[in-house]
């Protein structure tokens, strides 16, 4: 069943989860590990599948998003994710998890490809700290059924995990604590990236989320 065309940006809910799409969206997908499954599509044409939001700064979207938190509340989730190997990467930005701060309207903590490499871009902890952020060459990541969990609390006195696994085990793992934004926030996955030219087209699969 098809959601969305590419036609334009829509969003929508299914039960508690919201989803905004520029792309292609469809319920049911050919994947044998993830059960409640959307594929999602977006176009290497950087003119078109375009979020009509940020038009001064061409970028497709197509992504899903936890319920908000507040402050102060602990959250935990789990999703999959399956990211074609085709899927190409570049020096701008290329969200596949954003940790979402209400009040700072952007990520606080991300999960990009960027240059060849599936990393956290952290944005407001001095880059990760006193340690460099997690890397991992992108390779690791394409092509491969993997399972997100991340758990934490929004706010001044906030924290967070997080962790990628594979069909190998862990990919990939990030924490933090001493805070995470200013207040109420939201966990998103998916495609989201700037449009430019050359850029690869993206084939993704989603689903089987969890709230625990």
């Amino acid at each position: 069943m098809t959601l969305t065309n590419g036609s334009g940006i829509y969003f929508g809910k299914v039960g508690t989860m919201t989803w905004g799409a520029s792309g292609i969206l469809t319920k049911g997908c050919a994947s044998s590990t993830i059960s409640n499954c959307y594929g999602m599509y977006l176009t290497s044409n950087a003119s078109a599948m375009l979020d009509t939001d940020h038009l001064d700064s061409p970028r497709q979207r197509n992504e899903w998003h936890f319920p908000t938190v507040s402050s102060g509340q602990s959250f935990s989730y789990s999703w999959k994710q399956y990211l074609d190997s085709s899927t190409g990467s570049s020096t701008h930005f290329f969200h596949l998890m954003q940790v979402f701060g209400i009040p700072e309207s952007g990520p606080i903590v991300a999960l990009d490809a960027l240059s060849g490499n599936l990393k956290i871009v952290d944005f407001t902890n001095s880059s990760c700290g006193l340690l460099p952020c997690p890397s991992t060459p992108l390779s690791n990541y394409l092509g491969k059924h993997t399972t997100h969990a991340i758990s934490g609390k929004f706010g001044p006195t906030g924290n967070l995990t997080y962790t990628v696994n594979g069909p190998s085990g862990k990919i990939l793992t990030y924490s933090r604590k001493d805070g995470l934004g200013a207040g109420d926030g939201y966990i998103k996955f998916g495609t989201y990236r700037l449009a430019f030219t050359p850029m690869t087209a993206v084939n993704t699969m989603v689903g089987d989320w969890q709230t625990y």
